[in-house]
């Protein structure tokens, strides 16, 4: 007769002889059986045949970075110091930031990671016309073009088109946000012409760092004063203001001239381009100036006219700013002494006072007008305070790329005029 199952089963604790003999029970388990079964090592066969080769990619992966770990163990072990180590850890941590840098210098990203703006559309419409000027001549040669031409150099982002940053030395990040920056340029400033070895310089306007539509181009000649006009609305006609008003012709260059003045409206019309004209774009702007200041083109900040929240004016008159300021230039500093010097902080420190304490009652532009007329002065003596006001104003304002693009400018200010990150470099 057969043998019933034990109605508790594998859950039996029974050990008694005569209940094993009278009731089923499943087989034991032997030691070896317990033990989870060992992984099969894959052949190239299996690899052939699996159709997950993601899963295959991560284990190289793991298995590489396994290797590189063991290798840098046993470089560390030959020198208890760990000296070895942590060479080939930051050669390798450079390895892997050059890698990044190639991989950004193959989108327009490049420009807004390391001169932390956006270009507008027209910037874009206006280097392809450029590449349209002379036949077979592109890129980098259509910007030689240009400068042979015209004396005009394209600079920053143009450069990056052109490809000239893809196998460049790397720089820190300040020296990309110094890259063309001339001495008096606030942060709100972005060169993109340079008259070469002059000076004279055209760029973008932003009164918010993420701007990039409707943006108006202005001048400044760095070596005369801090002073910025507004001289177009897009790129096409700051390039036509320049060859009219900042390029001096030569009988054998007047045709040629001519012929790019006539080139620009051709491509304009062919592409349908709807560019932004400067008196609309001022009139507008305009609505939003609270002040002027001494780099003439005034700030614009969030301001509420009803409370007269944003901003209220300095302690004293620009005339009178001016005056204190002039205490600075080197015809009145005493040589061997710093009492002009330590007079004129102390006439300034009441106007600072005045703008932190605006600036806890929420006017933010005060602080900020304080600051860009002492950077507009060009005294280095007054960067600190400068960095007092603009920094806070800036971070208020929720404008962090001024913050940056500021203290880059100010940690090497310079009065040269070839500016660019690649003489730096070399």
């Amino acid at each position: 007769m057969p043998k019933e199952n034990c109605k508790y089963w594998d859950k039996c604790y029974q050990r008694n002889e005569a209940h094993l003999e009278k009731y089923n029970h499943p087989p034991k388990q032997t030691e070896t059986e317990k033990l989870a079964p060992k992984r099969r090592a894959t052949t190239e066969e299996d690899d052939k045949r699996s159709p997950n080769t993601s899963s295959k990619m991560e284990m190289e992966n793991v298995g590489k970075y396994e290797s590189e770990t063991a290798e840098l163990h046993k470089e560390a072990m030959n020198n208890i110091a760990g000296k070895n180590y942590m060479e080939t850890l930051e050669k390798r941590i450079r390895l892997s930031v050059q890698h990044e840098y190639e991989n950004l210098c193959g989108s327009n990203e490049f420009i807004r990671h390391k001169f932390l703006v956006e270009m507008p559309e027209d910037f874009y419409e206006f280097w392809k016309f450029i590449n349209t000027l002379k036949k077979d001549t592109t890129k980098d040669a259509a910007l030689r073009h240009i400068e042979t031409l015209f004396q005009l150099q394209l600079v920053g982002p143009f450069e990056f088109l052109a490809g000239k940053f893809h196998n460049a030395k790397m720089g820190e990040p300040g020296d990309y946000l110094r890259h063309w920056r001339f001495y008096y340029d606030p942060p709100e400033f972005q060169t993109v012409f340079v008259r070469q070895g002059t000076g004279i310089h055209y760029g973008y306007w932003r009164d918010v760092p993420q701007d990039k539509e409707r943006l108006m181009l202005a001048r400044n000649d760095a070596t005369r004063n801090c002073e910025f006009e507004f001289v177009a609305g897009n790129l096409f006609d700051a390039f036509l203001h320049y060859m009219q008003h900042d390029y001096v012709a030569t009988p054998f260059t007047t045709g040629q001239v001519a012929a790019t003045k006539k080139a620009v409206k051709q491509y304009i019309s062919d592409n349908s381009l709807e560019l932004s004209q400067l008196e609309s774009l001022k009139t507008e702007r305009n609505k939003h100036v609270v002040t002027k200041t001494l780099h003439r083109a005034g700030i614009v900040v969030p301001y509420e006219r009803k409370t007269q929240q944003g901003y209220r004016p300095l302690l004293v008159s620009d005339a009178e700013l001016k005056k204190i300021l002039a205490l600075l230039e080197p015809k009145d500093l005493n040589d061997g002494t710093d009492n002009a010097k330590q007079m004129v902080l102390e006439k300034l420190q009441p106007l600072a006072n005045a703008a932190h304490i605006a600036m806890d009652e929420c006017d933010f532009g005060t602080a900020l007008e304080l600051g860009l007329d002492l950077f507009s002065s060009g005294h280095k003596e007054l960067h600190m305070l400068a960095s007092s006001l603009l920094m806070p104003a800036y971070s208020l304002l929720s404008r962090p790329q001024f913050i940056a693009i500021a203290k880059a400018h100010m940690e090497r200010r310079s009065k040269d005029l070839n500016l660019s990150m690649f003489e730096v470099l070399k």
